[in-house]
């Protein structure tokens, strides 16, 4: 595993595109968090004012929804490239050491983007008192949010030889989880309202998701329509459930316990949730579990994926 470590870590850094991606995310993220508000909606620090991190942890989730996959694709994608896959599936170690040697690869190379950034705040501390404990807490859920989308990377990069095609799919992966989070206002109300429409609504879109990734690793493009056909017609009949719920007293007490409950999962899942208690100071169990099992998770379908190709 440290050798795979070594020469991952090694690839970021001996070609330009190591530091392009570094030097990319800092100019991008520092310019965002000088010209915008803290809600991103307009604004900057000369006209409010107010010098803060709040901003840049605010667009934190979206500019890292982009600049991670660029920097996760090449993982597995350029083994196949370069025609040395097939040489390290042969090797007498376990799949899951290769994995996560080169996990760890991606996530010192997050690290270095993080550590890229760390005048910003030092240059705060020169225009006053800044308040350090939620500093901390941002950049710590900063590098969770990251790590959990380098898991994300490494699995679609396993999945094709195409790093273009590798980063386009990890990167809407990881653009829908974050508005996700940004949808939770709009799908809680409707789950309120009518907790079935807001499920069909909510499960339709990673059906779609993930059909297409299916598709395009298999070059199915009828599969692919088929999919997004029946995701179409998934929401047309979540639509339809939503204006025609009818309007008893049961139907309603009970349409709004299923609506409580929906909203408590909508809670659990949403990433930005998580992402912005602990960027608050926040550590809690909840926040923790929930990026650890988002890591797991995608490192675990990393490791059968390619389990399942190694051996067949």
């Amino acid at each position: 595993m440290g050798a795979i470590f070594r020469r991952e870590l090694k690839g970021y850094f001996d070609s330009p595109m190591g530091f392009g991606v570094i030097g990319a995310f800092v100019v991008v993220i520092m310019l965002l968090s000088v010209l915008l508000d803290a809600t991103g909606s307009g604004g900057d620090w000369f006209e409010s004012g107010e010098l803060s991190m709040r901003t840049f942890f605010g667009i934190f989730p979206w500019v890292a929804a982009v600049v991670v996959p660029a920097v996760s694709m090449r993982l597995w994608s350029e083994d196949r490239r370069q025609a040395t896959f097939e040489m390290l599936m042969t090797l007498p170690i376990p799949t899951w050491r290769i994995a996560l040697g080169k996990y760890f690869a991606g996530l010192v190379f997050l690290f270095c983007m993080l550590l890229a950034t760390i005048a910003l705040p030092f240059m705060l501390s020169q225009f006053g008192e800044p308040d350090w404990g939620p500093i901390a807490g941002g950049y710590l859920a900063c590098f969770l949010l990251g790590a959990g989308f380098v898991a994300v990377g490494l699995f679609v990069s396993g999945l094709t030889e195409n790093q273009a095609l590798a980063f386009f799919l990890a990167m809407l992966f990881c653009l829908g989880i974050v508005g996700l989070g940004e949808m939770r206002g709009l799908l809680s109300e409707m789950a309120r309202d009518n907790p079935q429409a807001a499920m069909i609504h909510l499960l339709s879109v990673p059906l779609v998701g993930l059909g297409i990734l299916a598709a395009v690793v298999g070059r199915d493009k009828m599969l692919a329509l088929f999919v997004v056909v029946l995701g179409f017609l998934a929401n047309v009949g979540a639509h339809v459930i939503g204006s025609g719920a009818t309007q008893g007293e049961e139907t309603v007490r009970g349409t709004s316990a299923g609506g409580e409950a929906l909203v408590q999962a909508l809670a659990q899942v949403a990433v930005l949730e998580h992402f912005r208690e602990i960027q608050r100071g926040v550590v809690n169990t909840n926040g923790l579990v929930f990026f650890v099992t988002l890591i797991v998770l995608f490192v675990f379908l990393n490791v059968w994926s390619l389990e399942s190709r190694r051996y067949s």
